[in-house]
C-alpha cells in the first residue's frame, strides 16, 4: 500500500519540472514569434528602404536634369556630371552609382563612355520612347545572369518645353542593401528574446517555489507525516489559496488520523466487552460454578449481550455497504403522516422503560411525498433512541414534530437531555465519534447519527442539528415536499 502511495510521487523518466517545462515552450514559442517578426520586419525594412532611395534617386536625376541644360535651351553635358553622380551614390548609400543616361525626345542616347555610366555594364545607343512614359519601372538586365533592376525618368525642361530625359538604373540589390538597419533589428530581436527569456524563467520559478512546497509537503503527507510547514507566503491570488487549503487538509489529516485512533481502540473495546462478558458467564455456567437460578439468569444476560453485539455489527456492516452504495433506496408514495404515527407507535412498544412523556405533534392534514419507508423507520429509531439516552432530570419528554414547509418536510426530534457540549457539535456527524458523556452511558459503534445522515441525503434532504443546549437537543429531518394531485 505504502509503494502504491509513494509510486505517484516518483518522478518519470518522461516528466519535466515547472519550471523547465514553461521557460522550454515560452522561449520556443518567443523564438517562434520573433522569428515571424524578423521576417516581415526585414521584409518591410527592405521594401521602404528601396522606395526611399528610389525618391531620392528622382531628387539626384532632377538636379542632373538642371544642370546640363543651357542657357540656350541646349544640353552640355560637363565632365564634372559624372563627380556629382557619384557623390550623390555615397548619400544614398549605394555600392555603386546608378548607371545614367542623357537622351533626347526621340530615345537617342546623348551621353558618351566617359561620362556617368558603370564600366562594367554595356553603353545603351538608344531607349525606347516607350520607355520614358514611365517615370519609375521596374526592369530586367541582361548579362551573364539577369538582374532585376529599376528604372527612373526625370525630363530635362528648357522653359516649358521637354527636350530630353536624364535616366537612371540602379539594381536591385543594392537598393535594398541595408546593414544598419539589420543590425539594430538584430540587436532589438535578441535584446527581447533574453528579456523575456529571463522573465519568464523568474515568473516561472517564483510559481514553482511554492507548488514544490506542496509536492514536497503532499510527500510527506503520504508517508504520513502531517507535520508540514509551508513557510513560502504567495501574493498570487490561486497560489495563496492552493497553500492555505493544503494547510488545512493536513490538519483536517491530522486530526481525522488522531480521531481514527482513538475511535478505533475505542470500537475494539465495545466489541471486545460483550465478548468477554459472554465468554465469562458461559464458562461459569459450564463449570457449575453458579446455581440453577444464578445459572439461567446469566444466560438471559448472555444472550442480551450477543444481541447488543449482533446489532452493533449490524451497525458496521450496514454503514459499509451503503456507503459502498450496495444499499439502494426504494422511493414509493407514501402518507408521511401515517408512516411517523406507526413508526411511534411500534418504538414506544418496544421500550422496557416508560418513565419518560413522548409527544407527538402532526398537522390535521395528511402530508404525501416520495420516501423509502424502512429507511425513514431506520432514521427516526436511531434518533429517538438517541434521544431517549440523552434524557436526564426530574423532566423527562421526548417530542416529535412533523412540519410541512413550502417545499420540503421537516421531522423535528426534540429531547429534555442535558445537551451536547459545544466543542463536540461539529464531530457528532463523523463515522465512529461518540461523545465524552455517551460513551460512558452506552455502548455503541458512533456510526448512528452518520449513517442516518447518509439515508436521510439519499432521499435528497438532510439531517441537521438544529439547536442544543443545556435545556435539550432538536435534530432536524428534511425531504422534499413531493406536491401532485392525487
Amino acid at each position: 500500500m505504502d509503494w502504491g502511495i509513494n509510486s505517484v510521487f516518483m518522478k518519470k523518466s518522461n516528466q519535466q519540472s515547472l519550471l523547465t517545462y514553461w521557460t522550454t515552450r515560452y522561449l520556443m514559442t518567443l523564438l517562434i514569434g520573433l522569428l515571424v517578426i524578423a521576417i516581415v520586419s526585414a521584409l518591410w525594412i527592405r521594401k521602404t528602404t528601396v522606395e526611399n532611395r528610389l525618391k531620392l534617386t528622382h531628387v539626384v536625376a532632377q538636379e542632373v536634369a538642371d544642370r546640363i541644360v543651357t542657357s540656350e535651351g541646349k544640353i552640355l553635358i560637363a565632365p564634372v556630371l559624372k563627380d556629382v553622380v557619384e557623390e550623390r551614390s555615397k548619400f544614398l548609400q549605394l555600392d555603386q552609382p546608378p548607371l545614367t543616361y542623357v537622351i533626347d525626345t526621340e530615345g537617342n542616347v546623348l551621353s558618351d563612355k566617359d561620362n556617368f555610366r558603370h564600366p562594367s555594364k554595356p553603353q545603351l545607343q538608344r531607349i525606347p520612347p516607350s520607355f520614358l512614359k514611365e517615370r519609375e519601372m521596374e526592369i530586367n538586365l541582361e548579362g551573364n545572369t539577369d538582374e532585376k533592376a529599376f528604372s527612373i525618368s526625370e525630363p530635362i525642361k528648357a522653359g516649358d518645353d521637354i527636350i530630353g530625359y536624364v535616366v537612371m538604373i540602379t539594381l536591385e540589390k543594392n537598393l535594398a542593401k541595408v546593414q544598419h538597419e539589420y543590425r539594430l533589428l538584430a540587436i532589438m530581436l535578441i535584446s527581447l528574446a533574453l528579456l523575456g527569456w529571463f522573465v519568464i524563467y523568474y515568473l516561472s520559478r517564483k510559481l514553482s517555489a511554492p507548488i514544490s512546497e506542496v509536492a514536497q509537503a503532499a510527500r510527506q503527507v503520504s508517508e504520513g507525516n502531517y507535520e508540514i510547514d509551508i513557510k513560502h507566503k504567495a501574493k498570487e491570488e490561486e497560489i495563496h489559496e492552493l497553500v492555505a487549503s493544503f494547510k488545512q487538509m493536513a490538519e483536517k489529516l491530522q486530526n481525522l488520523e488522531q480521531m481514527r485512533s482513538e475511535l478505533l481502540a475505542g470500537v475494539t473495546h465495545d466489541l471486545k466487552t460483550p465478548v468477554t462478558s459472554i465468554s465469562g458467564l458461559i464458562q461459569a455456567v459450564k463449570d457449575e460454578v453458579v446455581s440453577e437460578e444464578e445459572a439461567k439468569e446469566f444466560l438471559d444476560i448472555s444472550l442480551k449481550e450477543v444481541d447488543r453485539l449482533q446489532k452493533m455489527i449490524g451497525d458496521l456492516l450496514d454503514f459499509n455497504s451503503f456507503s459502498a452504495g450496495a444499499i439502494p433506496i426504494r422511493k414509493e408514495r407514501v402518507n408521511i403522516t401515517e408512516l411517523i404515527e406507526e413508526i411511534t407507535e411500534q418504538w414506544q412498544k418496544t421500550q422496557v422503560d416508560h418513565t419518560f412523556d413522548f409527544t407527538l405533534e402532526v398537522p390535521n392534514e395528511p402530508v404525501h411525498t416520495y420516501v423509502d419507508p424502512l429507511r425513514i423507520q431506520q432514521i427516526l429509531i436511531n434518533l429517538f433512541n438517541n434521544g431517549k439516552q440523552a434524557l436526564d432530570g426530574e423532566e423527562k419528554r421526548l417530542t416529535v414534530r412533523l412540519l410541512e414547509k413550502s417545499d420540503i418536510v421537516q421531522i423535528e426530534v426534540e429531547d429534555t437531555g442535558s445537551g451536547i457540549p459545544e466543542k463536540e457539535r461539529s464531530l457528532i456527524f463523523e463515522r465512529f465519534f461518540r461523545g465524552e458523556n455517551k460513551k460512558l452511558k452506552v455502548r455503541g459503534l458512533g456510526l448512528g447519527l452518520p449513517f442516518s445522515r447518509m439515508l436521510a441525503k439519499a432521499h435528497g434532504g438532510d439531517l441537521l442539528l438544529k439547536e442544543s443546549s443545556s435545556k435539550g437537543t432538536i435534530f432536524l429531518v428534511e425531504f422534499p415536499l413531493v406536491k401532485s394531485n392525487w
